[in-house]
């Protein structure tokens, strides 16, 4: 029986209403429109009135819910030093009691019609891009390693399989014979579709495990997300180790570089933050002294900034559905304004899709994957 509901999360859900506007500054949403309904407690108090029967549901109060990109940044945990997870685990549980009141069913049908053009993905790879995994990737029959190369990293990043694959065979990684592309189910659970959500993650889990994985390497922030905290939280119990590839790697080839490491990479997986930190770190590196409080710039090293939890996103990190167009675009301009700010000779994104985003935006990014050693 499931058990992630509102009413097992209702202590989380009064304490996010809770909150005294400090990380405003910093909230995406708030900083692209201007609203103080956009922020994270603001947003909070709407849903749970409406979860309580105070508040009559509307479109303004699901429009308002399905805004946020779910970046984590800017919300209580972040002043608070509370659990990371919360917000975002009642977020999607916010966006599935509107959906349930009959809102946002375009968005939801949007994302099946998406998924089922598709071929059960959601973003759709082309002959191409699966020749070069292919070619460059090692593999070995009867391997208990998965590479689980997600739908987004398979579309945006297929030209770094050389990089990916010289790296594997240096650490003597030989990997299962299928590399996907696999698709997580996280726009479900985004989308406020849970029981879809956890039907599909469920089978997703099932289908490593039968396949013989005992240890799944994952190569983007929301697949690692997925499979240990989201299924910690759903109660979808496995054995699989979950190793994300950056925990093998011994170097990052940067050389003046902006990173960013995204919000699940950056804000979500602290452990993997940390690994960035350790990876790009060069002695005699400096603090500029003038920097912002919580977004240092570097200067003496190979880095030009730190990857703190607070930096600004550039657009969500899945396939939104039902969300706000001018709040994306307002949260993109305002990331591209961090980014110039500092000087940087390379722009090293650690997330698919903020990849994708940097280059329609003419930013000129390098993906991470071309970097480890």
């Amino acid at each position: 029986m499931r058990s992630f509901h509102l009413e097992n999360m209702a202590a989380s859900v009064d304490r996010q209403t809770i909150h005294m506007d400090q990380g405003i500054c910093y909230n995406p949403e708030y900083l692209a429109f201007g609203a103080m309904r956009h922020y994270p407690s603001r947003i909070a108090q709407i849903a749970r009135a409406v979860w309580k029967g105070e508040l009559e549901a509307s479109e303004y109060g699901a429009d308002t819910v399905f805004a946020p990109i779910l970046s984590g940044l800017g919300e209580r945990w972040q002043n608070f030093g509370e659990d990371r997870n919360d917000y975002l685990l009642i977020s999607l549980l916010f966006r599935e009691l509107f959906v349930k009141k009959g809102f946002k069913k375009d968005a939801a049908d949007a994302l099946r019609e998406t998924v089922q053009k598709n071929g059960g993905h959601i973003v759709a790879a082309n002959e191409k891009e699966r020749a070069r995994w292919e070619a460059f990737i090692p593999r070995l029959e009867g391997s208990g390693i998965c590479l689980l190369i997600d739908d987004a990293t398979f579309a945006f990043a297929s030209e770094n399989a050389y990089e990916l694959g010289a790296f594997l065979k240096k650490k003597g990684i030989e990997v299962q014979k299928d590399l996907g592309p696999h698709f997580l189910g996280f726009e479900y659970f985004a989308a406020g579709l849970i029981d879809e959500g956890i039907e599909h993650l469920s089978a997703l889990v099932k289908r490593l495990k039968d396949g013989g994985a005992h240890t799944v390497v994952t190569l983007s922030g929301q697949s690692h997300y997925a499979l240990t905290t989201l299924c910690a939280a759903l109660g979808i119990e496995h054995e699989l180790r979950v190793r994300h590839i950056l925990e093998y790697a011994d170097s990052l080839a940067i050389d003046r570089a902006y990173l960013l490491p995204g919000s699940f990479c950056g804000r979500y997986l602290p452990k993997i933050n940390e690994r960035i930190g350790r990876l790009t770190a060069a002695e005699g590196e400096r603090r500029i002294k003038n920097s912002k409080e919580f977004l240092p710039l570097i200067e003496n090293g190979r880095r030009v900034n730190l990857p703190t939890m607070w930096l600004a996103p550039l657009c969500a990190e899945f396939a939104a559905f039902g969300g706000n167009e001018k709040v994306n675009e307002g949260i993109l301009e305002n990331g591209i304004r961090e980014i110039k700010r500092a000087g940087y000779s390379q722009l090293v994104v650690f997330d698919p899709f903020e990849f994708r985003a940097a280059k329609e935006a003419g930013l000129k990014p390098v993906y991470y994957l071309a970097l480890i050693g």
